[in-house]
């Protein structure tokens, strides 16, 4: 799956603080379609971009 949508709405939510918090991404990803390896990819992505997840 494409997970450039989530990587680019995670970007937008972490304009401000240079960061998103698990609870954001979880509402930006649909649990039913990601696997392990997606997820891997999605914080690599994100990451790559200067944005870290951070607790509450």
């Amino acid at each position: 799956m494409d997970w450039s949508e989530v990587v680019r709405k995670a970007a937008i939510l972490a304009e401000k603080t240079g960061y998103i918090t698990f609870d954001q991404l979880n509402e930006l990803m649909p649990s039913t379609e990601a696997e392990p390896e997606d997820i891997e990819a999605i914080l690599t992505a994100l990451s790559e971009r200067g944005i870290w997840i951070e607790e509450e």
